[in-house]
């Protein structure tokens, strides 16, 4: 089979390993489509280790897969079903995660369960929009962890695929949601979804913001009528204006990873009840709600598809996605 190896920075070998096989318990699965998560990007320009990709595997894990041969202990699962694999299960190894081979024509799933190493996709969802499961189980985990109410305000920072994920969750569930960002095509993606939009370059964050959702008070006086943030950015100042402008009890869940450490001022937590939530990963209610909104076509989640390639183009594609002010989801198609 075809797979493609990371060796390092600007270094991905396209080689012929043998077919891989499975026992009694395991399964084996042709890739249909995978998308390009940030950590591919940050391992193919900058190095694999702070993201546990590590020179010498099959990288990628973001991908829908065609069931092709079934151990005889495992149940539910048949050849033919076209199944999402769990990046965390899906090689019984957390750090393998990120390397379980979503840019190889074929994978084992070893000690396979059903709703834990993989889950079926429906006919309603097509291929490449089963690709997105992955990085949309990251956007519906940091909001879900907000415990979403139906009829509340929120604001998303960064109109990237986690998100508009986020973003789109958080409407699915009956929130009224404004999307923050500085790159107009993006903040166009995200009004396709049905959000209001803030563009930092050219808008004021508070005005525009209280004008959409409303006036409150906070610690330090007039502040954002919102009850849930997410910073998908992990920028300082996406802190800063959440506490700055945070009315009381009002959440944020930090799921864009920060390059440098973050630094607030606590007082106003104290005395707000305001929180800073940390989401971690995704359980088997997320991984629902996700199958199920990809299912309902109430949104269409195809806009934030911007690019796809074949997989002898895993190259050019790592290089596309790198264009962040390009491309959103890339996605490497097999079928």
């Amino acid at each position: 089979m075809k797979a493609a190896i990371y060796n390092g920075v600007k270094k991905i070998d396209f080689v012929e390993l043998p077919m891989p096989q499975c026992d009694d318990n395991g399964i084996v699965v042709k890739n249909i489509c995978a998308s390009i998560c940030g950590s591919d990007v940050t391992a193919y320009n900058y190095g694999g280790e702070a993201v546990m990709i590590y020179p010498g595997f099959e990288f990628g894990h973001e991908m829908v897969s065609r069931v092709v041969k079934v151990g005889k202990n495992v149940e539910g699962i048949k050849e033919g079903d076209r199944v999402f694999p769990v990046p965390q299960f899906a090689k019984n190894d957390y750090t393998r995660a990120a390397t379980i081979g979503g840019f190889s024509e074929y994978v084992e799933i070893p000690q396979c369960k059903l709703n834990q190493s993989v889950y079926i996709v429906p006919d309603e969802i097509e291929d490449e929009l089963a690709s997105i499961i992955e990085p949309f189980t990251v956007g519906a985990n940091a909001a879900m962890r907000l415990n979403i109410e139906a009829g509340k305000k929120a604001i998303v920072f960064g109109a990237g695929a986690i998100g508009l994920t986020a973003a789109v969750t958080l409407k699915y569930k009956g929130c009224d949601v404004v999307v923050v960002d500085m790159l107009e095509d993006r903040l166009k993606v995200a009004e396709t979804l049905g959000m209001m939009t803030c563009n930092l370059a050219t808008e004021d964050f508070a005005a525009k913001c209280t004008q959409l959702l409303g006036g409150a008070y906070g610690f330090a006086g007039p502040a954002i009528d919102c009850d849930y943030y997410i910073d998908a950015a992990g920028k300082q100042s996406v802190l800063d204006s959440f506490i700055g402008f945070g009315k009381g009890m009002a959440k944020i869940s930090l799921v864009g990873v920060p390059h440098q450490p973050l630094q607030f001022n606590a007082v106003p937590l104290i005395y707000t009840g305001m929180q800073i939530i940390g989401p971690a990963g995704a359980d088997d209610e997320v991984i629902r709600t996700v199958i199920e909104i990809l299912a309902s076509h109430k949104f269409p989640m195809q806009n934030i598809i911007t690019h796809t390639f074949s997989q002898d183009q895993i190259v050019e594609a790592l290089e596309q996605a790198s264009k962040t002010q390009e491309a959103m989801k890339v996605v490497i198609k097999y079928e």
